[in-house]
């Protein structure tokens, strides 16, 4: 699904990855879980590229479900992997970075665990060979991508802007379904290393020139992302 100019949306409606796509060359953002080899496939098929079109694969941190098919795209298309320096060890390590969940068990977890295993997302696999970036980077890859680090959710959880395109991709820095609870709308995620400096990282986002919000999980926001911000930092507030 097209979200956004050039930027099209993969996606089982539990975690997102995005294809950014520029004159034959791909971006991918995030890599889902590891048995989402298939969805990757048929959305460079969508958009009209191979595997051998992809040049990076930027992962917004280092989660099981959003690093799953990493090694396979750097080894097969074959690609480069880049992760904030902050999550880099975790990424090489296949090693979840530390961190705790707001919430008890729920039906929506259970589905969304049940997904997991289903789809190989509980274990998080190494990648072979990754570099890093540091806030504020434009690395030259479609789209032009800026890094935007907000940390919380991992130590180095980033969201990565597309001025020309009018997009930001927030990984699980802001998401727009909990995949705890099952509620919609932008929210920090329940899972985190840091509550606390989650909610002041959306302070990042604030200014951020863009029209539509493509977060890891849940349906695209169509608003500003200092919109999206407030309303997350609101039920933040409540929670």
């Amino acid at each position: 699904m097209q979200v956004a100019d050039g930027i099209e949306r993969v996606s089982e409606n539990i975690v997102n990855f995005y294809l950014v796509e520029e004159s034959g060359r791909v971006m991918v953002v995030d890599a889902g879980m590891a048995g989402n080899w298939d969805l990757l496939i048929g959305g460079l098929a969508r958009i009209g590229r191979t595997l051998a079109d992809i040049e990076a694969v930027v992962l917004t941190h280092a989660h099981s479900d959003h690093v799953g098919i990493a090694e396979r795209i750097r080894a097969e298309a074959p690609a480069e992997a880049r992760i904030h320096e902050a999550d880099l060890a975790y990424l090489l390590a296949g090693k979840r970075p530390p961190g705790g969940m707001s919430a008890g068990l729920s039906r929506r977890l259970v589905s969304t665990l049940w997904y997991g295993l289903r789809k190989g997302g509980v274990r998080m696999p190494p990648v072979a060979l990754a570099r890093s970036f540091a806030d504020g980077d434009v690395l030259d890859l479609p789209g032009s991508p800026r890094i935007v680090y907000a940390p919380g959710h991992t130590p180095g959880a980033c969201a990565i802007h597309l001025p020309t395109r009018g997009a930001l991709m927030t990984g699980d820095v802001l998401g727009t379904l909990d995949v705890v609870t099952g509620r919609t709308g932008p929210s920090i995620s329940p899972f985190y290393s840091d509550r606390a400096q989650a909610i002041a990282s959306l302070a990042r986002l604030d200014s951020l020139d863009a029209a539509i919000v493509l977060p890891g999980h849940g349906e695209p926001y169509a608003g500003t992302p200092g919109q999206a911000a407030a309303e997350a930092r609101a039920k933040a507030g409540a929670a």
